[in-house]
């Protein structure tokens, strides 16, 4: 496209922008060493919830974006998760 400068622009479209929150956590069954230590030195300390904590689960979450005819899927299946021992969860922002 010429601009009023007399140069040319590139016109390329540009791709539809999506966004992600991908959460990733241990299948049921599957022990979780980490939150059980993290529980029990919790529990086991006055300042820090001394018994009072009824349970404690870890895991980690991903903020994706992206074009709209990106496969997160296949992110989430082959790269971001473990599918053996992981579950995960994609929600849709924008």
């Amino acid at each position: 496209m010429l601009t009023s400068r007399g140069t040319t622009e590139d016109i390329t479209p540009v791709a539809y922008r999506m966004k992600y929150k991908i959460e990733i956590s241990l299948r049921d069954g599957v022990k979780d060493i980490e939150s059980e230590s993290i529980f029990k030195t919790a529990n086991g300390n006055d300042m820090l919830g001394n018994g009072k904590l009824q349970s404690l689960r870890m895991g980690k979450w991903f903020v994706v974006e992206c074009d709209d005819d990106y496969d997160i899927e296949i992110l989430c299946a082959k790269l971001l998760a473990n599918t053996v021992i992981e579950n995960y969860k994609i929600e849709k922002i924008y």
